[in-house]
């Protein structure tokens, strides 16, 4: 399990739910600064607000722990979207 990995997984899907690190944060029980030092692989995520980030982000902790099996592309307009090769 990839720290980093498991950072880029929550912040693309925070970006793809245009939510903001504060409002992640509300709903993980967590601070803004420690949604940020998770997503950069900082500091390791704890199962419990694993499992809060994953209901706020509307997917599974499996989707958040998997390796980079997804690619993103981005639009524009902001949208990220993924896609398996």
């Amino acid at each position: 399990m990839n720290l980093e990995n498991i950072g880029k997984n929550i912040r693309l899907r925070r970006i793809a739910k245009r939510m903001t690190q504060e409002q992640l944060a509300k709903k993980a029980a967590v601070s803004a600064t420690m949604v940020s030092y998770i997503e950069t692989g900082l500091k390791s995520v704890s199962v419990k607000t694993l499992y809060l980030m994953a209901k706020a982000l509307d997917c599974t902790t499996d989707d958040l722990l998997k390796e980079n099996e997804r690619n993103v592309v981005w639009c524009s307009s902001g949208t990220v979207h993924f896609y398996k090769e």
